[in-house]
């Protein structure tokens, strides 16, 4: 059980690693925010990446994500990627990236899922083999080893053990892997955003390859890229059948920045974006968002937020509400609870939304 330094409240679903319940946080971030900047900045110089996005003034700019790193000489941007070297930005490039991939059958556990062509048929014939899941397919995960957020419950953290490799791996290499019986392709990570420009060469080279075949191209993502960039990800994914997912974190700023470390502004205005480009093409939909039901910090009133939300933009929206499995710094906490993820739904629910689904139920218990 934790305890809140701010109010003293006790309970099962603070976290002694944040060391706030959510209502201070909410309540009292301008005198709270310098102790969460300082546990980030922890978590980050343990792996050797900078603490605080680059901002010197004659710097080399970096305009790819939300943090719009200005580099000086010898610097890294935020994502452990990018770097100015002798006054170039130089990273990755389309032929090379820090990557890993594998193939999984279809159908997996994406998190569309629930309504994506490759997990129930939809859009058939154009976009799917079969009129139900696709099984005897299979999907490309790809696995981009950077992220330009910072959340403490990564449940794929140990790419910052590795990241960045001391060589990127060859384009012509993820090439072979793409054969007859791979119908999609799903970018997630860490996050695809820092290294988008060799994903979205890759999608065009392997869409050509496989040109007489279905071929999804698929993201998981914080939605944080500039827009120009994730304006490309969603014209391929609706041009292929395939789709943008977007994981909305939390509604409110504070909330946002203690699980994530960074703001949640460009996430919320490239969603509202997508939704809009979403709507050419409804079925199968090209546009999904997700949430991680984080005990006792994505609460009643996030939910309630994010709701209200996705509903104005467009009712249809798939809503994928996934419980919670403790992971990274924020291992002090239980899983979500069915009484947690039952709310959440009958909120999503009350405020018209169409299309939820609760993942990793398995995962549900009692605890609080």
């Amino acid at each position: 059980m934790g305890s809140c330094r701010s109010c003293g409240r006790k309970a099962i679903t603070i976290s002694d690693r944040i060391g706030f319940c959510v209502d201070c946080l909410r309540n009292h971030w301008p005198e709270l925010q310098s102790e969460i900047e300082s546990l980030h900045a922890r978590t980050r110089e343990f792996f050797g990446l900078p603490v605080k996005a680059p901002r010197s003034r004659d710097g080399v700019s970096c305009n790819l994500c939300h943090h719009r790193c200005r580099l000086a000489r010898g610097e890294i941007g935020y994502c452990g990627i990018w770097q100015n070297a002798e006054g170039r930005l130089r990273g990755i490039s389309p032929k090379a990236a820090h990557v890993s991939w594998y193939l999984d059958p279809l159908p997996t556990n994406c998190v569309a899922d629930f309504v994506c062509p490759g997990g129930t048929g939809a859009g058939y014939p154009r976009f799917a083999y079969l009129p139900g899941p696709e099984r005897g397919w299979f999907n490309l995960a790809v696995f981009y080893e950077a992220c330009n957020f910072n959340c403490l419950y990564c449940q794929n953290w140990h790419f910052r053990k590795r990241a960045p490799r001391k060589q990127p791996v060859p384009t012509k290499k993820m090439l072979k892997e793409a054969n007859s019986l791979v119908s999609c392709v799903c970018y997630f990570g860490g996050d695809p955003g820092p290294q988008a420009i060799h994903a979205l060469y890759f999608s065009r080279k392997l869409r050509q390859r496989l040109s007489n075949k279905i071929l999804r191209v698929c993201w998981e993502t914080n939605g944080a890229e500039a827009r120009t960039i994730i304006r490309e990800m969603m014209k391929l994914s609706l041009a292929s059948g395939g789709c943008v997912k977007i994981d909305l974190k939390a509604w409110s700023l504070p909330i946002h920045r203690t699980l994530c470390g960074v703001s949640n502004e460009q996430t919320l205005q490239n969603f509202s974006f997508l939704a809009e480009l979403a709507e050419e093409r409804p079925h199968p939909p090209a546009l999904i968002a997700s949430t991680l039901l984080v005990p006792g910090y994505v609460d009643e009133e996030e939910i309630d937020a994010l709701a209200s939300f996705l509903a104005k933009l467009n009712p249809e929206i798939p809503w994928a509400l996934l419980a919670f499995y403790p992971q990274f710094y924020l291992d002090d906490l239980p899983t979500t609870s069915a009484k947690h993820a039952k709310i959440a739904l009958e909120i999503a629910r009350s405020y018209g939304l169409k299309r939820l689904h609760l993942g990793n139920q398995h995962l549900l218990s009692d605890t609080y």
